[in-house]
């Protein structure tokens, strides 16, 4: 019995060396550029950012009172997060849907 908890450690530390290992050869991080309806004290506007897929939650929380820059050529600060969606997609929103066409890339 008190050989198996040496082992069980053991394999446990090898498994986990091997994913660490595995991460940082993979290292190249891959950033996709959201587009996000935002609401700020001026209205509805759209920001947009590069992140890493992985982050979008934490991104996206973290805009939360903070100034931005629009596509509107203005920083604004971030009241609420309507929706963030990647530069292929179409916000639900009618408004936000015609700021964004209007929008030079």
């Amino acid at each position: 019995m008190n050989i198996i908890t040496p082992i069980t450690a053991l394999l446990a530390l090898l498994l986990s060396m091997n994913a660490i290992a595995e991460e940082s050869t993979s290292g190249k991080t891959t950033y996709v550029t959201y587009k996000c309806h935002i609401e700020t004290p001026n209205g509805p506007n759209i920001a947009v950012f590069s992140w890493d897929p992985k982050l979008l939650i934490e991104k996206q929380g973290a805009l939360l009172a903070e100034y931005v820059p629009t596509v509107t050529n203005e920083r604004l600060i971030v009241k609420r997060i309507v929706e963030c969606l990647t530069e292929d997609k179409v916000f639900k929103d009618a408004l936000v849907r015609e700021l964004d066409d209007a929008r030079t890339y």
